[in-house]
């Protein structure tokens, strides 16, 4: 992954010893306490996939660098994650001379993963589906990635967690297609059905025994 970074910032032309620092803050920040989920493995994948999306992409440049960040700011309790995740990605890169026009189209893509609703855009297409690849994944996987959001969550007693939670998944259940992209379509929305469907269904049995 530092690989990784080091060749994106080099491309942006940034130098080595800047980027340097800001991959160790990167691994700081991802790495913190209660990062269950979102730390560099949920990184890594969305790269990965945004990569396999690249022909898509306007500009993908953007979509990485909006990726790298997008998450650096999380705390399950506030509502201004992505605001904050975009903001810090302005301070660190506007001073070593990224452009204002490229940061600009990476804080849209960083506050499009606040809603994750539809955009005409490709570049949010890519950015959003990358993000939310991991629901569908296979069971095993996606049923790890369900209790790593509950240890996220751990703050919240079960009965709310439980109803905030079936919220969210059925709001992402309603969507048709789910992926913005045609390639996510084809291969995963079946697969993120079944596992919303899963997850619902236990999130229930859950409910009921708490009763």
């Amino acid at each position: 992954m530092k690989k990784r970074w080091l060749t994106l910032a080099a491309y942006l032309g940034l130098a080595s010893g800047a980027a340097e620092k800001i991959w160790f803050d990167l691994v700081a920040a991802y790495g913190a306490d209660g990062r269950f989920y979102h730390n560099l493995t949920h990184i890594k994948h969305a790269l990965d996939v945004a990569e396999q999306l690249q022909a898509v992409a306007v500009d993908f440049t953007a979509v990485q660098l909006a990726i790298w960040f997008h998450d650096v700011v999380y705390d399950p309790r506030r509502s201004d994650n992505e605001a904050e995740s975009a903001a810090y990605a302005e301070r660190m890169l506007r001073p070593l001379g990224v452009p204002d026009e490229l940061l600009a189209k990476v804080r849209t893509l960083i506050l499009a993963t606040k809603t994750h609703e539809a955009a005409a855009e490709p570049d949010v297409w890519v950015m959003l589906d990358a993000d939310l690849a991991i629901l569908s994944a296979p069971p095993e996987q996606y049923d790890t990635y369900a209790q790593t959001i509950r240890q996220e969550y751990s703050f919240v007693p079960e009965d709310q967690y439980v109803l905030g939670r079936t919220a969210v998944l059925q709001t992402f259940l309603v969507r048709s297609p789910f992926y913005f992209t045609e390639q996510m379509q084809e291969r995963g929305d079946t697969a993120v059905y079944e596992n919303l469907g899963r997850e619902l269904a236990q999130l229930k049995k859950r409910n009921t025994e708490g009763r």
